[in-house]
Formats: structure tokens, sequence, C-alpha cells
């Protein structure tokens, strides 16, 4: 397993007086989260946006994980909210120029520091042992439908996520 930390800082996600969403990195780098038809997108921005109210701020954590099977080798931006952190997955990793766009997965999933860090230190049981090592809640229902074919658990295709975690454990 080799994570690595592509960026890390302070951001601040707010609403601007013309009511549009804008996260910054360090008051360096900005993006507007746009609500897209099939999910959140990042787009490139500038400095230049009036606050009207800050959603949210803390530390930030933009990780490159590769061979760890519980963060799906994609690029991952951690966002502290309160004593956990967001997790918004970004296939394309961020925008680098004005104008420029990338769909981000916002999780449902809040994760701990200590968790990130172990993962970025290589620390992490993130390899399990054995597939009853991995904690099945995470995965999503496509994995643990693939998980399900393999061992031919029948009626699996029917199956929720909550069924297929059950089946599976």
């Amino acid at each position: 397993m080799k994570n690595k930390v592509r960026k890390d800082g302070n951001y601040e996600l707010f609403v601007t007086t013309k009511n549009h969403t804008i996260l910054t990195f360090d008051n360096k780098d900005w993006y507007a989260v746009v609500k897209g038809q099939q999910g959140d997108i990042l787009v490139g921005s500038d400095g230049n946006h009036e606050r009207s109210e800050t959603q949210a701020k803390g530390k930030y954590i933009l990780v490159d994980f590769e061979n760890d099977p519980e963060f799906n080798d994609l690029p991952h931006l951690f966002l502290q909210n309160g004593s956990k952190y967001e997790e918004w997955i970004l296939p394309k990793v961020l925008p680098t120029e004005k104008g420029d766009k990338v769909k981000v997965v916002k999780t449902k999933t809040k994760v701990d520091e200590q968790k990130i860090e172990e993962h970025i230190n290589n620390k992490s049981s993130g390899a399990p042992k054995n597939e009853n090592d991995i904690d099945l809640n995470t995965k999503s229902r496509k994995d643990l439908k693939d998980m399900a074919r393999k061992k031919d658990i029948k009626g699996r295709s029917k199956m929720g996520k909550e069924e297929l975690v059950k089946a599976l454990s």
C-alpha cells in the first residue's frame, strides 16, 4: 500500500452574496461547488468572491490512495467537520485551471483523523488478511455483489446493501 498526501491545510466552505457555494484551500485555491444532474461538480474559480455565510471550516487533507482496498485507489478529499472528516471522492483529482470541472462524490461517511493518518502512514489494517477482516458496511453495493458472486451466494442480484452485508458476514 502506497498512499500519499497531495495537499493539506485549512479550508473554508461558504456561500457568496450571489448564492454560490465556494470551497477554498488556504485562501489560495478556489472552487465553485455546483449541483449537477448526476451529482456535485467542482469548478476551478478565482478568489473574487464576497462571503455571505460560512458553512464549514477546518483542516483538509487530499490523499492519493494506491493499493488501498478501503479507499478504492482514488483520490480522496477529507474535510474536517467537528471531530471527524467528511469524505469526498475525486475520480480526477482537483481542477487545475479556472473553469476546469471535475465530478465529486460526497459520501455520507465520517472518518476519524487517526484512521486517515494510519492509511497515509501505511500502518492500517487496510490490507486485510482475509475478507472477514473487511468492514463490509464501508463497501459499495456493487463491491458487495461481486464478493457475493465469488462466494456463490444465491439471490444476490436482488439483495439490497444491508442484505448483502448480512449474507457475507
